[in-house]
Protein backbone atom coordinates (compact mmCIF):
# COMPACT_ATOMS: atom_id res chain seq x y z
CA UNK A 1 0.00 0.00 0.00
CA UNK A 2 3.01 2.42 0.83
CA UNK A 3 3.74 2.12 -2.88
CA UNK A 4 0.68 2.80 -4.03
CA UNK A 5 0.81 5.69 -2.06
CA UNK A 6 3.64 7.13 -3.24
CA UNK A 7 2.60 6.83 -6.78
CA UNK A 8 -0.48 8.29 -6.17
CA UNK A 9 0.98 11.68 -4.47
CA UNK A 10 3.53 11.68 -7.82
CA UNK A 11 0.74 11.70 -9.68
CA UNK A 12 -1.03 14.43 -7.60
CA UNK A 13 2.13 16.33 -7.51
CA UNK A 14 2.18 16.42 -11.27
CA UNK A 15 -1.17 17.18 -11.68
CA UNK A 16 -0.95 20.22 -9.61
CA UNK A 17 2.15 21.07 -11.31
CA UNK A 18 0.49 20.61 -14.94
CA UNK A 19 -2.57 22.68 -13.49
CA UNK A 20 -0.55 25.51 -12.30
CA UNK A 21 1.57 25.44 -15.52
CA UNK A 22 -2.29 25.58 -17.33
CA UNK A 23 -3.33 28.70 -15.00
CA UNK A 24 -0.14 30.67 -15.59
CA UNK A 25 -1.01 29.91 -19.44
CA UNK A 26 -4.51 31.00 -19.57
CA UNK A 27 -3.24 33.92 -17.51
CA UNK A 28 -0.93 34.73 -20.28
CA UNK A 29 -3.86 34.14 -22.92
CA UNK A 30 -6.39 36.52 -21.31
CA UNK A 31 -3.69 39.54 -20.96
CA UNK A 32 -3.04 38.49 -24.75
CA UNK A 33 -7.03 38.77 -25.80
CA UNK A 34 -7.06 42.24 -23.44
CA UNK A 35 -4.13 43.69 -25.42
CA UNK A 36 -5.93 42.25 -28.72
CA UNK A 37 -9.13 43.80 -27.68
CA UNK A 38 -7.22 47.64 -26.95
CA UNK A 39 -5.37 46.64 -30.89
CA UNK A 40 -8.94 45.97 -32.42
CA UNK A 41 -10.51 48.91 -30.74
CA UNK A 42 -7.54 51.39 -31.65
CA UNK A 43 -7.50 49.91 -35.69
CA UNK A 44 -11.43 50.75 -35.61
CA UNK A 45 -10.44 54.07 -34.48
CA UNK A 46 -8.12 54.79 -36.80
CA UNK A 47 -10.21 53.11 -39.89
CA UNK A 48 -12.75 55.42 -38.71
CA UNK A 49 -10.25 58.67 -39.27
CA UNK A 50 -9.28 57.35 -42.08
CA UNK A 51 -12.51 57.02 -43.64
CA UNK A 52 -13.55 60.51 -42.61
CA UNK A 53 -10.78 62.27 -43.86
CA UNK A 54 -11.02 60.47 -47.11
CA UNK A 55 -14.50 62.02 -47.40
CA UNK A 56 -13.42 65.55 -46.71
CA UNK A 57 -10.28 64.84 -49.36
CA UNK A 58 -12.94 63.96 -51.74
CA UNK A 59 -14.95 67.21 -50.53
CA UNK A 60 -11.83 69.11 -51.20
CA UNK A 61 -11.23 67.64 -54.04
CA UNK A 62 -14.27 68.29 -56.05
CA UNK A 63 -14.20 72.57 -54.65
CA UNK A 64 -10.52 72.64 -55.59
CA UNK A 65 -11.27 70.93 -59.09
CA UNK A 66 -14.55 73.33 -59.42
CA UNK A 67 -12.13 76.40 -58.12
CA UNK A 68 -9.60 75.64 -61.22
CA UNK A 69 -12.49 75.52 -63.76
CA UNK A 70 -14.11 78.76 -62.44
CA UNK A 71 -10.53 80.21 -63.05
CA UNK A 72 -9.97 79.23 -66.37
CA UNK A 73 -13.13 80.18 -67.69
CA UNK A 74 -12.47 83.86 -66.12
CA UNK A 75 -8.55 83.76 -67.32
CA UNK A 76 -9.89 84.55 -70.86
CA UNK A 77 -11.61 87.76 -69.83
CA UNK A 78 -8.51 89.25 -68.21
CA UNK A 79 -6.33 88.17 -71.25
CA UNK A 80 -8.80 89.93 -73.19
CA UNK A 81 -8.83 93.38 -70.79
CA UNK A 82 -4.80 92.83 -71.29
CA UNK A 83 -5.10 93.00 -74.99
CA UNK A 84 -7.29 96.07 -74.51
CA UNK A 85 -5.13 97.59 -72.86
CA UNK A 86 -2.32 97.35 -74.52
CA UNK A 87 -4.08 98.39 -77.45
CA UNK A 88 -4.92 101.22 -75.93
CA UNK A 89 -1.28 102.28 -75.06
CA UNK A 90 -0.31 101.26 -79.00
CA UNK A 91 -3.07 103.61 -80.12
CA UNK A 92 -2.26 106.01 -77.98
CA UNK A 93 1.60 106.20 -78.67
CA UNK A 94 0.78 106.08 -82.43
CA UNK A 95 -1.72 109.33 -82.07
CA UNK A 96 1.14 111.04 -80.42
CA UNK A 97 4.03 110.94 -83.00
Amino acid sequence: MPDEYNYMKARQDAMAEDISEMKDSLKGINEALHTLARLEERHSSTQDNVFRLNGRIDDHEERIRSNEARLASQMWVERVMWVAVAAFVSFGVGMLK
